[in-house]
């Protein structure tokens, strides 16, 4: 299986917040499906484009089942990940569902889901890998998470016993000298640029923030990591929170700056790149950033990540302005994996 990410890697919850359009076109990132779920969800009407087909199949699977599958399956599946019934419920009500080529996909690979799909492929298995270990070094840490009385205690803990073990200087020169991100950075041109500067010092600085504003227990990302325990319900995808109703979710097989570029002048509403820039080279930047500028209808909202923050800024350059409550996405994503999270709008003159 060649789907690099079985779930979001982004605070799906802040593209809600930033982008819901209800009765609006909507252009995102397919990845795992999660934003594109969540807006849909919420009334807008969303286009997902990918070139991996295979991921393209995955949120072909997580909208089939969000029409046929109870909240606690839903949970099971794309949560938990591990449901032993899965074989079952996908060959009797979802695949049905499913367009030809997603359907021979899952034919091969829905027993993924019956045990550890978050660490059958992508990038889930180096953060599982990169939980067990911080276990190992640091005994008692699922304890920590799972009874901290509040978010006080959680960082006194934490600075103290965790990040100087899981973080210390051999971790931060084996991120900048060897290959040790590559797991996580499925691309090279993102990888070497995560290499380079202080990346690693400013992970550990954000990941500080977010154990010093909320309980990991309630995290849906770093909970699974550091505990070891899927999110709670109504913690997690904030589509599966329920209420999805008739999902208008159109998928496409096609490179995002191409789909962008073949859009009719102004005809979105809101779009969001997720951090497709930190795998293209300036001028990849530049065109992706005229495309989508040329879609934006005036007023139009526009959210991209950053691994890297860039020296200069392609989407000003392409005409859009940088609305001023970034300068707070960064302390708010919740992933703390990016080192720059922006909204920019379409003028509306």
């Amino acid at each position: 299986m060649t789907i690099l990410f079985t779930r979001a890697w982004e605070d799906d919850r802040l593209d809600l917040e930033l982008l819901s359009s209800p009765g609006q076109e909507v252009l995102v990132v397919a990845a795992a499906g999660d934003a594109a779920l969540a807006l849909a969800a919420c009334g807008s009407r969303v286009v997902a484009v990918d070139t991996n087909p295979d991921q393209l199949a995955l949120v072909s699977l997580k909208l089939a089942a969000a029409g046929v599958l109870d909240d606690a399956s839903l949970y099971r599946w794309f949560e938990v990940g591990a449901d032993p019934s899965a074989a079952a419920l996908y060959r009797d009500l979802v695949r049905p569902l499913l367009p030809e080529n997603a359907a021979v996909f899952w034919d091969r690979q829905i027993e993924a889901v019956v045990g550890g799909f978050h660490t059958h492929s992508g990038v889930g298995r180096p953060f599982a890998r990169l939980g067990r270990f911080a276990r190992l070094i640091c005994p008692g840490l699922t304890e920590l998470i799972e009874t901290a009385p509040n978010p006080s205690v959680q960082s006194a803990a934490w600075r103290k016993h965790v990040a100087p073990r899981l973080f210390g200087p051999l971790t931060h020169a084996a991120m900048r000298h060897t290959r040790l991100l590559a797991p996580l950075a499925p691309n090279r041109t993102e990888l070497d640029r995560m290499r380079t500067g202080g990346w690693s010092h400013g992970l550990v600085e954000r990941i500080d923030g977010v154990v010093a504003s909320g309980l990991i227990r309630r995290h849906p990302w770093w909970r699974p990591v550091f505990a070891g325990r899927p999110a709670d319900r109504g913690d997690g995808a904030a589509w599966l929170d329920g209420g999805r109703g008739q999902l208008d979710l159109t998928l496409m097989h096609v490179d995002l700056a191409a789909a962008l570029a073949s859009r009719r002048p102004a005809s979105l509403a809101a779009a969001s790149l997720s951090n497709v820039p930190d795998w293209l080279d300036a001028q990849g930047i530049d065109l992706l950033a005229a495309a989508a500028a040329g879609a934006l209808q005036p007023g139009g909202r526009l959210l991209v990540r950053r691994v890297v923050r860039p020296e200069s800024d392609a989407f000003i350059r392409a005409g859009l302005v940088r609305d001023p409550v970034s300068d707070s996405l960064v302390a708010r994503e919740r992933t703390a994996l990016y080192e720059a999270v922006d909204l920019y709008r379409k003028p509306e003159n």
